[in-house]
C-alpha cells in the first residue's frame, strides 16, 4: 500500500462512518539525537501531519500521513525531506459475533491491524485492541500486536493511547507509546484550545514531546540510539 493510498483510503470511507475527525498539524523541532529515522544534521526539521480518524458500526479507523523537511539533510541519509504514513483499521469483536465482551474497565475489543510505510520501511501489524475505563482520560486504550517488518527484526508491540482534559477543558493532553523488545517511541502533545482567547474555533497550540529510544545493535553509527525533542505545534481540527 502507497503513502497516497494511506492518506485517502480512511476519507473514501467518509459516507460509512458514525463520526469522524480530521485535523492537520505543523510542528518545528531541534531534532540533534542520532536516531536514523528521526534527527537531523544541524537539528531543524519542520512536520506537517494529516491525520484522520472515524468511528463505524463495526469498528473504527485511525490513519495519519507526515511530510518532514529537514533545515539541512536527515543525520544518515542526505536527503532533506522524509513521508511516513500509517493506516489502522480495527474490527469490533462485540458486533461481528453479537456477543458482549466487555468486562470490568474494558469497554470494547477488538481485532486489530495496522500498516506502517515510509519510502524504504514498510510494516505489517495484527493483533487485539481494546478501549478502556481509565479514571482522568477521556480515552485511554490498548492494542499489542505481533509486528513483520521489512527492516529489523519481527516482535511484538505494545501500543497504548490516551486523551485527557483539563482546566476546563481549556488543556488537551494526547499520546500515544509504542514499545517493542527493540525501542521504545513516545510522543505527547500539551495543547491550548485558542477557542476562548482568541474566538477560534478547532484551533490548538502548544508542543509536542518526541522521545524514541533504541536498543544498541552492534553498528557504529546507532550504538546507542536516543531522540529526545520538543516541538512547537499548531492544530487544526474539522
Amino acid at each position: 500500500m502507497s503513502i497516497k493510498k494511506l492518506l485517502f483510503l480512511p476519507l473514501l470511507l467518509s459516507n460509512l462512518v458514525a463520526f469522524s475527525i480530521t485535523n492537520v498539524q505543523l510542528l518545528y523541532g531541534t531534532f540533534d539525537g542520532n536516531s536514523y529515522v528521526y534527527d537531523t544534521k544541524n537539528g531543524g526539521k519542520t512536520t506537517l501531519t494529516l491525520e484522520h480518524y472515524s468511528s463505524l458500526e463495526y469498528g473504527d479507523i485511525y490513519g495519519f500521513v507526515d511530510y518532514s523537511v529537514a533545515d539541512n539533510e536527515f543525520k544518515y541519509h542526505n536527503s532533506k525531506t522524509d513521508t511516513y504514513g500509517e493506516f489502522a483499521p480495527r474490527l469490533n469483536l462485540s458486533k461481528v459475533t453479537s456477543r458482549d465482551l466487555s468486562f470490568s474497565f474494558v469497554k470494547q475489543v477488538y481485532l486489530a491491524y495496522q500498516y506502517n510505510a515510509s519510502n524504504t520501511y514498510n510494516a505489517n501489524l495484527i493483533g487485539l485492541g481494546s478501549d478502556l475505563n481509565v479514571y482522568g482520560f477521556d480515552v485511554f486504550g490498548l492494542n499489542v500486536y505481533k509486528k513483520y517488518q521489512n527492516i529489523g527484526e519481527d516482535t511484538y508491540q505494545l501500543s497504548p493511547y490516551y486523551k485527557t482534559k483539563t482546566l476546563g477543558n481549556i488543556f488537551h493532553i494526547t499520546g500515544f507509546t509504542d514499545w517493542t523488545e527493540y525501542d521504545f517511541l513516545s510522543q505527547n502533545q500539551f495543547l491550548f484550545d485558542m477557542k476562548r482567547p482568541l474566538k477560534i474555533e478547532n484551533l490548538f497550540i502548544g508542543a509536542e514531546w518526541h522521545y524514541y529510544k533504541q536498543k544498541p545493535l552492534g553498528l557504529n553509527f546507532n550504538s546507542k540510539v536516543e531522540s529526545n525533542t520538543l516541538q512547537a505545534m499548531i492544530k487544526y481540527s474539522w
